[in-house]
């Protein structure tokens, strides 16, 4: 039994969403995997071929639903090269989204973090993975939309960023833009210790 008979079985076996007619928005494996990686990565090859047997037991598992979830990949980093040949290897009709992670501020520890910030010139680099995604769908896969799935900030001040960023995403197409995380890391929505909301909860109903 390979890897994928393995997770065809527990897709089987534990199909509970699909039998209570739950709305599953998207069906997406790993994280950040793409390129070379953090920590992991998987050749572009491989983690394509797997994004097609993904689909197919997606299609095997819905076929008498009236939604099919989407097919979303990679959830990493952006490079073009990877990106590239994983919409060439899918084709059409397998791929629907194509998700990204930004972290242009890092985790949010930069004793710098001010500075950029308030920097137009360091905000505007990161229109350079906007731009070259943009060109790289078109190019290799125009029926894929576009997310950003992680964006990592929490200071008041950052909200210049954020607001930036979410202009700039939408001018290259993007369809969703996720701000992470409701709790954890430098960056949550909500404080760690007193679940009070964070000066940046607010902004998101903007």
């Amino acid at each position: 039994m390979d890897r994928w008979d393995a997770l065809n079985n527990l897709f089987s076996k534990t199909g509970y969403t699909i039998s209570k007619g739950y709305k599953i928005e998207a069906w997406e494996f790993g994280n950040e995997l793409s390129g070379t990686g953090i920590g992991a990565s998987v050749s572009a090859d491989t983690y394509a071929k797997d994004v097609v047997k993904l689909n197919e037991i997606v299609d095997a598992l819905y076929k008498n639903s009236n939604k099919k979830p989407s097919i979303m990949a990679p959830g990493g980093f952006f490079e073009q090269g990877w990106f590239a040949k994983l919409l060439k290897i899918t084709g059409p009709g397998t791929l629907n989204t194509v998700s990204h992670h930004m972290y242009n501020l890092g985790a949010g520890v930069d004793h710098h973090l001010i500075e950029h910030i308030l920097d137009p010139y360091y905000l505007s680099k990161v229109s350079k993975t906007f731009s070259s995604l943009s060109q790289t769908i078109q190019q290799n896969g125009p029926w894929a939309s576009v997310w950003v799935e992680n964006l990592v900030v929490l200071l008041t001040a950052v909200g210049f960023m954020y607001l930036d960023q979410l202009g700039m995403a939408a001018a290259y197409n993007t369809k969703v833009y996720c701000r992470q995380t409701l709790v954890g890391g430098h960056y949550s929505l909500l404080n760690t210790t007193t679940f009070v909301p964070n000066p940046d909860y607010y902004r998101q109903g903007c």
